[in-house]
C-alpha cells in the first residue's frame, strides 16, 4: 500500500479564551495520498476551518497544540523550526482562502502578489517571473492575463479573486493544497468554473486537495473521499459513494433530509435542532447526543468509539458498535415541537401585487475635477416583472448583473431612471413624505449580510423594535416589547435573546432576527436579498421552512434573489432569470427548471452541483466574464458568450417570445423565421 502524501494523528487544539480552553481539534485523524481530494464536510463552528489552519502552523492568538503529529512525506511539521515551516508554506502545502477580498493585499497589484510567491519559492525574477506571473493567471482562466496582472484586486471579480488566490498557491507547485470554501457565495458559473478549475489542476499536476465545505453538491462532484466533522471531530469517513448511497452516522443523515430540491416542494424540510455546542464544553459522551433524534442514554454518558467497518468506511455512533447492547428497538426522541402561532395580522387584504414595468436604474460615471459624467453604468436597463399575491418570485442570475440593485429600487432604497413600479395599483416611484414612508410599512427588505445590516450596538430588542417606532405601530414601548416577544418566538428564537447584540449569535440566528426586524412593521411584500447564501445546508433549511410558513399563515408575497438554484426549485412558484440588468426568461418554475429555453438560463442550471448523478445535466460551460454594465454588448447581451449565437444575435436584441403558459424568454432561436 502506497505510504500517504499527509497523515494526521490524534491532532488536538486548544483556543485559550479567558474561561474554559476551547477543544477547537479534538482528536482528528485522516491521510490523503497523492492525487486524492479529501473532503472536510460539516456546519460552521465544527473545527474544519481550524483544522487546515493547524496543518500549515497558522493557529491565531491564543491557539495552542495539545497532542498529536502532523506528518508530510515522513516530516512531522510539528517538530521541525519555523524557518523550516516557511519552506513547506507555499512550498510543498499551500491554502486557498475564504475570503479572497480579505486574504489580497488591496494596496498591491494581482502580478506583485503572485510574483512575491515565484522569488520566494522558485527564485524567479525579472522577465522570467513575469513571463511566468502571465502564465500561471493564463493557466487559472483568466482572459487578458498581461493586462490583470497590472490591476489591483477591486478591480477584479468574485470569481476573478478566486482565481487569483489559486494561481498564486500553484506557483509554489505544491504537493498539497489546501482550499477553505473556495466557492461559498460564489454564483453558479463561477463556483462550477472554479471547481473544474481544480479538477484539471489535480489531473495535470497529481496534486492532493483537501477541500473544506459545507456544500452537498460539490461533496458530490468533487470528493474522492470524506470527512464529516462536529464540534471539534470526526465522526464520519467514507469514499465518495458510499457516503452518497448511505451515509451512516445521524448526523450526516439529516444533513442530507436538509436538502431543498422540487421533490420537496409544499413540505418542511428536514431540520437539525439546536447548534453546535461550544467547543469548551466537558463532553462527557456523544457531542451530537443533544440534537441526536436517535439518541438514548448511553448517548449522553459514554463516548462513542472510532468503529472500523471496513471497506474503508468508519463510523462514531453507538448505533454502529456491537459492543453497545442497549440500543431500544427504533431508537428515537420525540418530534419537533409544534410551531408557534402567528402575530395577529391586518387581515385578509393582506395580498398585494408588485408589477414592474421597464425599470431602469443608471448609475453616472463622472471624471475630472468638475465630476462630468462621461458614460453610465446601466445596472438595471428595462426590467419587467410580476409578483403575484402570496407568491413567490425568483429572480436569478450571476453577480453583478443588476438583482440587488433591481430589489433596492423597488422597494425605494435607490432611485429609479425610469419606468413604473406598482404595488396594490400605488406608483411607488412617484411616492414622497408620508406616502413613502407608508410603502416602508408594507414592503420590507433582507439582507445578504445580517450582521453588516444591524446596528452592533443595538440590542435585538431595540433592532426589531425600531421600526415598530419609526410607524407608530405600539401605543406603549411595554406593548412594542410584547410584539418583540411574538416576533422573536415566531421566528424560532427565545423571547430571552432580545437582550443580546447581533455579535453572540450564529450566522442563522442573526438572520432569523432580520426576518423578525423586516416582520415587526406587517409588511405584504418582503424582498429577500440571498438571505440563505453561505449559511450551512441545516441553517438554510430552517430559514426556508420559516419563510414557508410564514407566506402560508401570513399571505406574505417574496421576491426571492438568489443563485441557488436548489433553492429556487423548492421555494419559488416563478422564476425570472437576469442577465446585465434585463430579464431573458421568465415562467412558472416547473416549466422553466424542466424545459429552460433561453441558452443562458440552460447554462446556469448545467453548472449547479448535483448530489444525485441522474440528475446532472451536461454542462455547458460559459468562456469569459459577465460584460461591464457600463458598456454592454451590442445586440444581444449574452452573445459573446453564447454557444449557438448567430450573426443576427450580434446585431439587434431579441423581442419577448412566449413559449408557454405564462413562459417567455428573448432569444432570436425562438423568434419564427
Amino acid at each position: 500500500m502506497a505510504v500517504p502524501l499527509l497523515t494526521v494523528s490524534d491532532l488536538r487544539v486548544h483556543l485559550d479564551t479567558g474561561g474554559p480552553p476551547a477543544r477547537v481539534v479534538d482528536g482528528v485523524s485522516f491521510a490523503i495520498s497523492a492525487g486524492e481530494t479529501f473532503v472536510l464536510l460539516g456546519e460552521s463552528g465544527c473545527g474544519k476551518s481550524m483544522t487546515a489552519l493547524a496543518l500549515l502552523r497558522l493557529l491565531p492568538p491564543g491557539g495552542r497544540y495539545v497532542s498529536g503529529s502532523i506528518s508530510l512525506n515522513g516530516t512531522d511539521l510539528l517538530r521541525i523550526p519555523e524557518q523550516a515551516m516557511r519552506e513547506v508554506r507555499g512550498r510543498r502545502v499551500a491554502m486557498v482562502f475564504q475570503e479572497p477580498q480579505t486574504a489580497l493585499n488591496p494596496v498591491l497589484t494581482v502580478g506583485v502578489q503572485v510574483g512575491e510567491v515565484l522569488t520566494r519559492h522558485r527564485g524567479l525574477r525579472g522577465a522570467a517571473r513575469r513571463d511566468r506571473v502571465v502564465e500561471l493567471l493564463n493557466g487559472v482562466g483568466i482572459a487578458d492575463p498581461q493586462r490583470r496582472a497590472e490591476e489591483y484586486p477591486h478591480q477584479l471579480s468574485g470569481g476573478m479573486k478566486q482565481r487569483v488566490m489559486i494561481a498564486m498557491a500553484l506557483a509554489g507547485e505544491p504537493d498539497l493544497l489546501v482550499a477553505d470554501e473556495p466557492t461559498t457565495a460564489l454564483d453558479v458559473t463561477m463556483q462550477a468554473q472554479v471547481l473544474q478549475l481544480l479538477r484539471e489542476i489535480k489531473q495535470r499536476t497529481g496534486m492532493a486537495i483537501l477541500l473544506i465545505t459545507h456544500d452537498l453538491g460539490v461533496v458530490a462532484e468533487m470528493a474522492d473521499r470524506i470527512g464529516v466533522m462536529y464540534a471539534g471531530q470526526i465522526v464520519e469517513e467514507a469514499g465518495r459513494i458510499g457516503f452518497i448511497d448511505a451515509p451512516l452516522h445521524p448526523y450526516s443523515r439529516k444533513l442530507f433530509e436538509s436538502l431543498p430540491d422540487d421533490g420537496r416542494r409544499g413540505a418542511p424540510l428536514a431540520v437539525i435542532e439546536g447548534v453546535v455546542p461550544p467547543l469548551s464544553t466537558e463532553f462527557r459522551g456523544c457531542r451530537f447526543e443533544s440534537r441526536c433524534e436517535r439518541r438514548w442514554e448511553t448517548c449522553a454518558l459514554v463516548p462513542p468509539k472510532w468503529i472500523d467497518l471496513g471497506a474503508g468506511r468508519y463510523v462514531r455512533c453507538h448505533l454502529h458498535d456491537i459492543a453497545v447492547h442497549d440500543v431500544p428497538e427504533g431508537a428515537a426522541r420525540a418530534g419537533p415541537a409544534q410551531p408557534v402561532a402567528g402575530l395577529p395580522w391586518r387581515g385578509s387584504e393582506v395580498a398585494a401585487t408588485l408589477t414592474v414595468r421597464d425599470l431602469k436604474v443608471h448609475f453616472p460615471i463622472e471624471r475630472g475635477i468638475f465630476r462630468r459624467t462621461v458614460g453610465h453604468v446601466y445596472a438595471v436597463d428595462g426590467l419587467t416583472l410580476t409578483v403575484p399575491p402570496a407568491s413567490t418570485l425568483a429572480l436569478v442570475g450571476e453577480s453583478g448583473c443588476g438583482k440587488t440593485t433591481a430589489g433596492k429600487a423597488i422597494a425605494r432604497l435607490l432611485d429609479a431612471t425610469g419606468g413604473e413600479v406598482r404595488f396594490d395599483g400605488t406608483d411607488v416611484l412617484a411616492l414622497r413624505g408620508n406616502g413613502l414612508r407608508r410603502l416602508r410599512r408594507e414592503i420590507q427588505f433582507i439582507f445578504q449580510d445580517p450582521y453588516a445590516s444591524m446596528n452592533p450596538r443595538m440590542s435585538v430588542a431595540d433592532i426589531v423594535a425600531e421600526g415598530m417606532v419609526s410607524q407608530g405601530i405600539g401605543r406603549t414601548a411595554a406593548e412594542r416589547l410584547q410584539r418583540v416577544d411574538s416576533l422573536l418566538m415566531q421566528v424560532g428564537l427565545d423571547p430571552e435573546a432580545r437582550s443580546r447584540y447581533p455579535h453572540e449569535f450564529s450566522g442563522g440566528q442573526r438572520q432569523r432576527i432580520c426576518i423578525a426586524r423586516a416582520l415587526a412593521v406587517q409588511p405584504r411584500l418582503v424582498i429577500c436579498d440571498e438571505p440563505t447564501s453561505a449559511l450551512d445546508v441545516s441553517v438554510q433549511a430552517q430559514i426556508l421552512n420559516l419563510l414557508q410558513s410564514l407566506q402560508r399563515e401570513l399571505g406574505l408575497s417574496y421576491l426571492f434573489i438568489t443563485h441557488n438554484l436548489a433553492v429556487v426549485r423548492y421555494l419559488a412558484h416563478e422564476v425570472a432569470v437576469m442577465y446585465l440588468g434585463r430579464i431573458v426568461e421568465h415562467g412558472p418554475i416547473g416549466a422553466v427548471m424542466a424545459q429552460p429555453r433561453h441558452p443562458y438560463t440552460r447554462a446556469l442550471l448545467s453548472a449547479a452541483p448535483q448530489v444525485d448523478p441522474e440528475t446532472r445535466r451536461e454542462r455547458i460551460r460559459l468562456e469569459g466574464e459577465l460584460p461591464s454594465p457600463s458598456a454592454p454588448p451590442a445586440g444581444c447581451h449574452f452573445h459573446p458568450r453564447c454557444p449557438v449565437a448567430v450573426p443576427r444575435c450580434r446585431e439587434q436584441y431579441p423581442a419577448a417570445v412566449s413559449v408557454g403558459p405564462g413562459h417567455m424568454a428573448r432569444c432570436h432561436l425562438l423568434a419564427a423565421p
